[in-house]
């Protein structure tokens, strides 16, 4: 085997591992029985486990199929809530389709906090600003309320990813048929937050009184 295919094979270990118990809740002999190889085979390709960690968010991340192209093709929608929902499909697919990579977000702000934003920046900088730059357009043609662009397309990816731990909290799966119909409630969300709220409710009309003099 490779050394390449061998490298591949532990950051694959180690991306299952770390995704369902933390870095703390793994060794580096878990991962390297997990790879097939012996535990010292894996400090010759990682200086510690927390390179190896690093190394395997850096691997899921680059997997990230929220392209800039994609984003660049929403660009072009003209109406703000089928833009907000093709954003949210966009978004949604990717995290639906990456749940390790949820997971491991999770075990990164809990177990490292500030010191992945490097490995998280490498990637998503580029996506986010495209974000930015398509809600940007669209606030500025279809009303939306005054916002900072980054943080509200953030604020939509933490949506999606915290959504996605529902069951946990409730105990029942997302009331979703499928990957659209959540992006479509999502959009409509967010839709009426940047909108500056729900539309408001007519009072109900005064009903005069029945009883006799």
């Amino acid at each position: 085997m490779s050394e390449i295919a061998t490298k591949e094979r532990m950051i694959a270990a180690a991306v299952s591992l770390f995704s369902r118990a933390g870095f703390h809740g793994v060794t580096t002999k878990d991962i390297a029985h997990s790879a097939g190889v012996s535990e010292g085979n894996i400090f010759r390709y990682f200086p510690s486990k927390k390179d190896l960690f690093i190394a395997a968010v850096d691997s899921e991340l680059a997997k990230l199929s929220l392209s800039t192209g994609a984003l660049a093709e929403a660009a072009i929608v003209e109406d703000s809530r089928t833009a907000l929902r093709t954003l949210f499909e966009l978004i949604t697919r990717t995290v639906v389709q990456q749940p390790d990579l949820v997971r491991l977000i999770h075990f990164s702000a809990l177990e490292f906090g500030h010191e992945m934003t490097p490995v998280f920046r490498k990637h998503l900088d580029a996506i986010v600003l495209a974000s930015a730059v398509n809600l940007e357009k669209w606030s500025q043609s279809n009303g939306f309320s005054d916002i900072d662009a980054r943080v509200t397309v953030l604020s939509f990816v933490s949506t999606v990813v915290l959504l996605q731990n529902y069951s946990i909290f409730t105990g029942d799966s997302l009331p979703f048929s499928s990957i659209q119909s959540a992006a479509a409630e999502y959009a409509q969300l967010w839709f009426r937050v940047l909108s500056n709220g729900l539309p408001a409710v007519a009072p109900e009309p005064l009903v005069a009184g029945c009883g006799g003099d």
